[in-house]
């Protein structure tokens, strides 16, 4: 393609969708990668956008890729508890996870997202036996889809749930349990001490436009599941046990400490609604 794209119609909450496909980009060019992923570095290439202010970021790049796999994993564990699974990206962007993971032979496979963003996406990487639903996640239509099938379902929710607040997460949840009863959840959860500090965070902090704030986070797994009652955590990891190696010095001294694990860090979770 000879004319790139130019992502400037989308609003500033989704242009947050190209840090972590800059993350992904470099890190697939490095020796020792934590993660692979050859169609971030395609279209990273078929963008028109100035990613250079974030050549210097550090901590989030290797953030990104880390909690990209740690998810790739646990929905890896998922599908082969439930080979008829029928798994749905919840705020999807442009991350190619379903390339990464080898096109599982699932029932079915959605990637979700804004309309503006699924024009976007379907641009950069057409779908093969995926399919695209250009939704709100907060629009109930969606989960009539997936019922359809009427087969075990996850939801993976990456990057998504730290722009809204809490009462909007609650919703979520409240519908999927309504909807979709059954549903396991692979999510990443921000540190509750986090909110409100988006401009503190090295790359957003580096985006054109004015970045959106973070609004909700978390101490403990106990707080994500106080808004599902009946729900119940089936593995939670935190982000620094694969990436701490790779951080700047200074957050590896950090996160070896119990206070910046419990206050600091990224929380991965899989969880049964």
């Amino acid at each position: 393609m000879s004319e790139k794209i130019s992502p400037k119609d989308i609003t500033v909450l989704s242009a947050t969708m190209l840090i972590p496909l800059w993350a992904k980009a470099v890190e697939y060019g490095r020796p020792d990668a934590i993660l692979h992923d050859k169609e971030a570095a395609r279209m990273l290439d078929m963008i028109d956008y100035d990613f250079t202010p974030f050549a210097k970021v550090k901590a989030s790049q290797v953030g990104c890729c880390g909690r990209a796999r740690i998810l790739d994993e646990m929905a890896q564990r998922f599908i082969d508890e439930h080979p008829d699974a029928v798994v749905v990206q919840l705020g999807s962007g442009l991350d190619a996870r379903y390339e990464r993971m080898g096109r599982p032979n699932v029932t079915a496979w959605y990637d979700l997202d804004l309309p503006e963003v699924i024009d976007v996406r379907r641009m950069l990487l057409p779908e093969s036996s995926n399919r695209y639903l250009g939704i709100s996640m907060f629009d109930e239509a969606w989960t009539d889809t997936v019922a359809a099938h009427g087969k075990p379902v996850l939801l993976i929710i990456e990057g998504v749930l730290m722009y809204f607040d809490e009462a909007q997460v609650r919703s979520v949840f409240e519908m999927v349990q309504r909807k979709l009863p059954g549903t396991q959840v692979a999510m990443d959860a921000l540190a509750q001490k986090m909110v409100g500090r988006a401009q503190q965070h090295d790359a957003l902090k580096k985006m054109n436009e004015t970045p959106p704030e973070f609004r909700w986070g978390v101490r403990d797994a106990n707080d994500v599941l106080k808004l599902a009652p009946g729900s119940r955590l089936i593995e939670e990891i935190h982000l620094s046990s694969l990436c701490a190696p790779h951080y700047p010095f200074i957050l590896r001294l950090i996160y070896k400490t119990k206070w910046g694990r419990e206050n600091l860090d990224v929380r991965l979770m899989r969880i049964q609604l």
